[in-house]
C-alpha cells in the first residue's frame, strides 16, 4: 500500500513540472464548423473554443517520462491521469496514447484538453475483477471510464482511425452480472464509457468504442453537458439477441441540449441513439445502423423537442424510429423528425407509443376507464416521418405490441396527435396498429404492403386502395389516408 501511494503521489508531482515529450500530432478543427449541417431556425452547436496551440511544450506522450504507461502494465491509471493533469495544468494540452494496449481505470479530463489515440493504439479498461464488490458482492464503476472534471469544458478526443484507434471496455463479465442481479432484483453499478455533464462544447471524432459495460458515449445528464459533437465513431457491442449478448449498451444516449451526431456506424445489443429527458435541439445524420433497438426517444422523454434523425441506413435493428415513454416519465414532447431513410428488415419499423413496459390487456376497457392526465403522462404531437423506405422484413410473429409495420399506441386521457407519414413505403410481414391517436396522415405516395397476406394500400398512384386493408388493430385511432 505505500509503495503504492508513494509511486501514485510522485507521478502526481511530476504532472506538476513535466517535461514535454517529443509526440507531435497534427490537430485541425478546420472542417469541424462546415461540417455543421444546422437546421434552419436552430442555434449552431457550440463547438471546442480555446484550445491552445499544440507544439512539444504542450504535448505528452503517455509512455514518455516521467509518466511511463507500459503496454506490459496491469494499470496505467496513475500514469495516464497525470498526463490528462500535465495537458490541463498546461492551461490545455494533447495527450497521446501511441500504438499499444495500455489497461487503465477510470479516467478524468480537464479544460481545454485533447485525448489523440493513435492508429494501433487500444485504451483498455481494466478487467472485471479487478474492480471492488459492493455489499450486495457486484462488482462496482465508481465513475464513466473517460469523464471531465468538475466544470471541464472544451475537451476533445479523437483518433486516427476508426477501426484501429479503439477504446475498450471489457464488458463481458458486466453483462453476465446484469443476469445475475436480475434474478436478485438488485441493480449493477456499471457507467458508461465515455460521458461529460458538468461543463460544455465536446468533440469525440473518428475512433471506436467496443465492449462497453453499459453505455458508450452518453451526452449530458440533467440538461447539463451540451454542445456535443460526434463523427467518424464505430461502436461495437455484441445484439441483444447474440449468445453473449449485451446488456444497456446504448450507442449514444443523450440527455441535453444542442447535440450533432453524424457519420457513424452503430452495432449494438441497445438502442443506437436515442434522446431522452432534456434532448432537445438534436440532429442525427448519415449513419449506419446495425444490430440495436434503433433511433429511439424515450423511455424517460421529460422536456424534449427539436429532434431531427435523417439519412440514417437501418439494416436488421429490432426498431426504426421509436417513441417510447411511460405515465411516470414523459411530459409534452413535440417538433420530432424522421425523414431520408432506408430500413431493411427491421421488425418494428414505426412505434410511437404511451405503453413502453406494458400494453393495456383490454384496451376497450381501459378507454372506458382512462387514467387521471398528470404532469408526467406523455404528450406525443407534431412529428413528421417523411421520405422513407421499409423492405426486407418477412418473418411473421404473433405478439401484442411487437413485430407491426407502424405501432401507434396512446392513451385514451392523451392522444398521440398530428403524425404525418410523407412518401412512405412499407413492405412488412405484419400490418397496423392504430390505437388511442387522433390526427394521424398519410400524405401522396404512401404504400403499405403486407408480405404474407399480399393486402396492400396505396395513395397517389394510378391504383388506389384503403389503409384500413393492412389495419389490424385500430380503436378510438383517426387518420386521413392521401390528403
Amino acid at each position: 500500500m505505500k509503495k503504492t501511494f508513494l509511486k501514485i503521489f510522485g507521478l502526481l508531482l511530476a504532472a506538476t513540472t513535466a517535461q514535454p515529450s517529443n509526440a507531435q500530432v497534427a490537430f485541425s478543427m478546420a472542417d469541424e464548423k462546415a461540417n455543421q449541417n444546422t437546421p434552419e431556425g436552430w442555434n449552431a452547436v457550440e463547438l471546442p473554443q480555446g484550445l491552445p496551440e499544440f507544439t512539444a511544450a504542450n504535448t505528452f506522450d503517455i509512455t514518455a517520462a516521467p509518466f511511463n504507461a507500459s503496454t506490459s502494465s496491469a494499470d496505467n491509471t496513475a500514469a495516464i491521469q497525470a498526463a490528462l493533469d500535465a495537458a490541463a495544468n498546461a492551461g490545455g494540452g494533447m495527450v497521446v496514447v501511441p500504438a499499444g494496449t495500455f489497461l487503465s481505470d477510470c479516467l478524468q479530463m480537464g479544460s481545454k484538453t485533447v485525448l489523440h489515440l493513435c492508429k494501433g493504439a487500444t485504451l483498455k479498461m481494466k478487467a472485471f475483477d479487478t474492480f471492488p464488490v459492493d455489499e450486495n458482492g457486484y462488482r462496482m464503476m465508481e465513475a464513466p471510464f473517460i469523464t471531465g472534471k468538475k466544470e471541464a469544458s472544451d475537451i476533445v478526443i479523437e483518433g486516427e482511425s476508426r477501426t484501429s484507434s479503439v477504446i475498450d471496455g471489457q464488458g463481458s463479465p458486466w453483462w453476465g452480472q446484469v443476469e445475475a442481479a436480475k434474478a436478485v432484483k438488485k441493480s449493477t453499478k456499471r457507467h458508461a464509457m465515455i460521458r461529460f455533464w458538468q461543463g460544455s462544447r465536446y468533440l469525440f471524432r473518428n475512433f471506436c468504442v467496443q465492449n462497453a459495460p453499459n453505455t458508450n458515449i452518453t451526452i449530458g445528464r440533467n440538461g447539463k453537458g451540451g454542445h456535443a459533437t460526434a463523427h467518424g465513431i464505430n461502436i461495437k457491442n455484441p445484439a441483444s439477441t447474440a449468445a453473449d449478448p449485451s446488456h444497456n449498451t446504448d450507442g449514444f444516449p443523450i440527455w441535453s441540449q444542442y447535440v450533432n451526431i453524424y457519420d457513424c456506424d452503430i452495432d449494438t445489443g441497445d438502442d443506437n441513439v436515442v434522446c431522452d429527458n432534456d434532448a432537445q435541439y438534436v440532429h442525427v445524420w448519415n449513419c449506419q445502423l446495425k444490430a440495436g433497438h434503433g433511433a429511439s426517444l424515450g423511455s424517460f422523454t421529460k422536456h424534449m423537442h427539436d429532434i431531427i434523425y435523417e439519412d440514417l441506413t437501418f439494416d436488421g435493428t429490432d426498431c426504426g424510429f421509436r417513441l417510447k415513454s411511460n405515465r411516470d416519465r414523459s411530459g409534452d414532447v413535440y417538433n420530432i423528425v424522421f425523414r431520408n431513410c432506408n430500413m431493411f428488415n427491421v421488425a418494428s419499423p414505426f412505434v410511437i407509443t404511451s405503453w413502453y413496459d406494458k400494453i393495456p390487456a383490454s384496451p376497450v376497457e381501459k378507454m372506458l376507464s382512462p387514467d387521471e392526465l398528470i404532469e408526467t403522462t406523455p404528450r406525443f404531437h407534431d412529428v413528421l416521418i417523411q421520405n422513407v423506405k421499409v423492405s426486407g422484413h418477412t418473418s411473421y410473429k404473433s405478439s401484442p405490441k411487437n413485430n407491426f409495420g407502424i405501432f401507434i399506441y396512446g392513451r385514451p386521457e392523451s392522444k398521440i396527435k398530428d403524425v404525418t407519414f410523407d412518401n412512405v413505403q412499407i413492405t412488412h410481414s405484419k400490418g397496423i396498429k392504430m390505437n388511442f391517436c387522433e390526427g394521424i396522415t398519410f400524405l401522396k405516395n404512401c404504400s403499405y404492403e403486407v408480405k404474407n397476406t399480399n393486402k396492400t394500400a396505396k395513395n397517389g398512384y394510378a391504383t388506389k386502395s384503403k389503409l384500413d386493408d393492412v389495419i389490424e388493430e385500430r380503436i378510438d385511432g383517426s387518420y386521413t389516408w392521401g390528403k
